[in-house]
């Protein structure tokens, strides 16, 4: 029997590779780290309210949820008991146009289920509000902007021939037609944009009529678009906008099942394998075993039940909403331990030199970020904040 101890079984670290390697891991690992930076500007611009870094709670519990945060009571039949009111007490009715139905036959008919731009779809008041909404491109609304342009052009920010070449029948009418119903198709355009001058409200849209102004060409209306309607009331359209049911605005701001969905699948076949490979990565480090038992996994873990809190929050309140809460914390987790992942594993992975050049790199970084922040980032912020201020 021998006397000679069994030697101590050695662990292969990150230290231990050859160089190449780890350069290939090092830009692997700052990779996923500024991929994760636009993501965080993705999430700004898909769930943040105008002119906030990230969402604020109020946005998570809209988005996720559909209701508004802090909640409220429900005030829908109150409103509609007032606006039952408000037009008994006008009295009389006078011109108005079926805006809805203008609009479902010369937008939806495209933008549409089956139509050539139905990703982008316009057959209901709440699929149109972000073409209403105000931003620094667009400040009036991309509506508002796209039927008031140059019928000459055909683009993103003018879509004027709608109403005329771009029509769903143009191409059937004969050219003596068309000259004659190009009064008509000019008079349903200047009726959407006085639609959209009154600040398109929507009870008048879901009631197919709105009236319209004073001086209106009503006889070039076309009969087909054409009703009857109670005049708006004084300040109704101001009163609207100063105090909007915050109900109806939390579930236009909902996610549909459909982009939900989408995101689902994308968060989980992507983000998965990312975490995996960055978590693997640390796995190899030198740190205590129970330190990298505890962080290697984490990022992973916290992504899963992220996403599984984007589904709970679409149950009844208030179990819902605290979901969507729960979406700031385990978002939280995911970006600070994949920060420590990165950081940490590069740390270790080096000797004295390379952890000097790491040093040079993100102070190379942090400089970089400054200038960006201060040049383009504060400034899109202010301008998100300005836009919104103008369309209360």
């Amino acid at each position: 029997m021998s006397n000679h101890p069994t030697p101590a079984a050695t662990r292969y670290t990150l230290r231990d590779l050859p160089l190449p390697a780890k350069l290939v891991i090092t830009t692997f690992l700052i990779s996923v780290g500024l991929g994760y930076l636009w993501a965080m500007a993705q999430i700004h611009f898909k769930h943040a309210s105008a002119g906030e870094p990230l969402p604020t709670s109020t946005d998570l519990v809209n988005r996720f949820s559909g209701v508004p945060w802090p909640l409220v009571p429900r005030s829908e039949d109150a409103r509609k008991g007032d606006e039952q009111a408000r037009g008994d007490a006008i009295g009389v009715k006078g011109p108005a146009v079926k805006i809805k139905t203008l609009i479902d036959t010369r937008c939806a008919w495209c933008h549409g289920k089956g139509g050539e731009k139905d990703d982008e779809k316009l057959t209901n008041y709440d699929e149109l509000a972000a073409m209403l909404k105000p931003t620094p491109e667009f400040p009036k609304g991309h509506l508002y902007t796209v039927v008031t342009g140059n019928r000459k052009n055909w683009n993103k920010k003018n879509m004027v021939k709608a109403f005329f070449e771009k029509s769903q029948d143009w191409d059937d009418l004969k050219p003596d037609e068309r000259k004659k119903a190009e009064p008509g198709r000019e008079a349903e355009r200047l009726a959407l944009v006085a639609w959209l001058d009154a600040g398109a409200p929507r009870a008048q849209y879901e009631a197919d009529a709105f009236p319209l102004p004073d001086g209106f060409k009503v006889n070039d209306l076309p009969k087909e678009v054409g009703t009857v309607a109670a005049p708006l009331a004084r300040g109704a359209v101001g009163e609207d906008k100063k105090a909007p049911d915050p109900w109806k605005e939390a579930k236009r701001r909902q996610l549909s099942v459909e982009a939900l969905t989408q995101s689902t699948h994308a968060h989980l076949l992507t983000f998965s394998i990312l975490w995996a490979l960055t978590g693997l990565t640390f796995a190899f480090t030198r740190y205590p075993s129970g330190v990298r038992t505890v962080l290697a996994p984490i990022v992973l873990l916290a992504q899963v039940i992220d996403v599984g809190c984007w589904w709970l929050a679409r149950l009844e309140p208030p179990a819902g909403p605290y979901f969507a809460l729960a979406i700031m914390a385990t978002g939280t987790v995911v970006g600070v331990g994949l920060v420590l992942q990165v950081l940490l594993s590069l740390w270790d992975m080096y000797g004295r030199a390379g952890r000097l050049a790491l040093i040079l790199l993100f102070v190379t970084g942090a400089v970089g970020f400054g200038v960006a922040f201060e040049k383009v980032i504060s400034p899109q912020l202010l301008a998100e904040r300005a836009a919104a201020g103008n369309g209360n």
